[in-house]
């Protein structure tokens, strides 16, 4: 099923690397931008549609999030703006910078089109699963 939507929640959409890095440690958070972590409003299940709009390149993608955007104290929202065209996609996903950790709320795989875990509880079965 195809869809897109901009919702009031946030998603981040990563590699398998990414994933199980974030499995590991329970919270959603960049180890690489010391600024904080890029998050969107995009909601898709289609896997080409979210490297268009959000400008990424991944084999592999699985969308982590859930978490309510309404929720984040805005003193913890350093950027808000729109994905800008890049490795040949043309962006225009809302982007929003946090510099805190969120928690893991949702992993969806968007490749193979199935729920990977919806609880916290359901961490290390995802684990065992990826082969993490």
């Amino acid at each position: 099923m195809l869809f897109v939507y901009d919702s009031g929640y946030l998603y981040r959409y990563v590699d398998k690397k990414e994933l199980c890095f974030i499995l590991k440690n329970g919270v959603v958070y960049s180890i690489t931008n010391p600024r904080g972590t890029y998050w969107t409003t995009l909601l898709t299940d289609d896997p080409v549609i979210a490297s268009n709009l959000l400008a990424i390149k991944k084999i592999e993608l699985f969308r982590i999030g859930g978490f309510r955007l309404a929720d984040v104290d805005p003193r913890h929202i350093k950027y808000t703006g729109i994905v800008k065209p890049s490795l040949g996609f043309p962006g225009g996903a809302i982007e929003i910078l946090i510099d805190i950790p969120l928690p893991i709320l949702t992993i969806y795989d968007l490749i193979n089109k199935q729920l990977i875990s919806s609880e916290m509880s359901e961490i290390f079965t995802a684990i065992s699963k990826l082969k993490c």
